[in-house]
């Protein structure tokens, strides 16, 4: 996110509080303005009405569950003969179901509702052949954010589905220059130097003129040229100078160089040519595979792995450190999500859901995990489109609201 969209996010709030805000909550970190203007009945417990029919429903938790008890009258007398249902609708699965039976003087839910326990509620009570509905929500860890303001603070989303999780192992190298690609120039006959055309630091192609030699024996000028394509990295000779074959310019191409990396004992029963390493220099990262792996230096307790690092823009150069991840084996996982997108909320960790304006918490029980995604073993279906980028905003949200709720 750029401090230009942060400083418009900011704006956008103080002017408008409604576009982004957080939904209710009935549970103990509700919104405390709604449980004042909700009517409570005898049993403390939320008091519908409809006519001379009241419903009271009183939700708890246990275990980590929920849990419904209700109480049904008519007329101020408790109802025996009626049928209750609840259905359940969250925001990314199907509607869940409970009947309630009359169970003393109240009717309970054999089924005890899991997570995550955030919904819409419809309770239908039939009572002397006519149907009364009522509608609640109890939200939890839900907010509400117009699209318009999601694209503006950069909040991006993407499905969950299945994908590979790799196992890594970490080594350390250095960026250097293949052989063949580092060149020196010398003069074909010994002879005076009369002009220099290129110096140290000048970027030269292959057959460009480096210099001009007038011949001793022949006393006939040639041009020495630049056997390669690449930046004249050294230069021992100018006009007037005497020259026999000593080199006179060395060239490297670094449009193309190698990661040296060193692989201990531990290391070489897992790592061979061909696998992929992600490699990382400060800032800048880039993919290659590994051509192949040679001995150290004599005596070294390693053996080096070299990777081809195609080098077009000159961002790296030779002599660069360079932290790599060999990847020694890939596992598909049927569900993952990107590793940006996990946050902690009451010492768990998950994402942020997503279906049209309305985003919701969703602790997640994960496994194994690489440096770009991590196993999803419960708590998301797949397809839930989650966010990836910038859900912390999302979670700062929810923190301030006070609509985290805790287990």
């Amino acid at each position: 996110m750029t401090r230009l969209s942060f400083i418009l996010l900011i704006l956008s709030l103080s002017a408008a509080p409604g576009a982004w805000a957080s939904g209710d909550h009935d549970h103990d970190h509700g919104d405390h303005a709604d449980h004042e203007a909700q009517a409570a009945g005898p049993h403390g417990g939320r008091l519908l009405e409809d006519g001379d029919i009241s419903l009271e429903v009183q939700q708890a938790e246990e275990d980590g569950n929920v849990t419904f008890q209700a109480w049904v009258s008519a007329h101020g007398a408790p109802v025996d003969d009626a049928e209750l249902v609840f259905t359940l609708t969250r925001l990314d699965e199907a509607p869940q179901t409970l009947v309630l039976q009359r169970a003393g003087d109240s009717w309970r839910a054999d089924d005890r509702v899991g997570t995550p326990h955030s919904f819409d509620i419809t309770a239908t009570l039939r009572h002397d052949g006519e149907t009364h509905t009522w509608q609640w929500a109890s939200h939890e860890g839900r907010v509400e954010i117009e699209a318009a303001m999601a694209r503006q603070s950069g909040v991006s989303t993407a499905p969950a589905g299945a994908g590979q999780i790799e196992r890594l192992a970490r080594a350390y190298g250095t960026l250097v220059t293949p052989p063949d690609h580092s060149a020196s120039a010398r003069a074909r006959f010994p002879g005076v130097v009369t002009s220099v055309q290129a110096t140290v630091g000048d970027r030269v192609s292959q057959g460009d003129t480096l210099a001009v030699i007038e011949s001793s024996d022949s006393l006939r000028s040639y041009r020495l040229r630049a056997p390669i394509d690449g930046v004249v990295q050294s230069q021992t000779v100018s006009p007037g100078a005497v020259v026999a074959d000593a080199p006179l310019f060395t060239l490297i191409n670094d449009r193309r160089l190698w990661a040296e990396l060193k692989l201990f004992p531990r290391q070489r029963g897992e790592v061979r040519a061909g696998q992929t390493v992600h490699l990382r220099t400060g800032e800048h990262r880039v993919e290659g595979r590994i051509a192949h792996i040679t001995p150290g230096a004599a005596g070294a307790p390693y053996v080096i792995a070299r990777v081809p690092l195609d080098n077009p823009d000159g961002r790296f150069a030779p002599g660069d450190m360079v932290n790599a991840d060999i990847v020694v084996e890939q596992e598909e996982v049927p569900l993952r999500v990107d590793n940006r997108a996990l946050q902690t909320v009451d010492a768990r960790t998950g994402v942020f859901i997503q279906a049209g304006d309305s985003y919701e918490w969703r602790p997640l029980d994960l496994g194994r995990r690489d440096d770009r995604y991590t196993e999803v073993l419960g708590g998301l279906r797949a397809g839930v489109r989650y966010v990836v980028d910038n859900s912390y905003l999302i979670k700062a949200d929810l923190e301030k609201a006070g609509a985290a709720h805790e287990h």
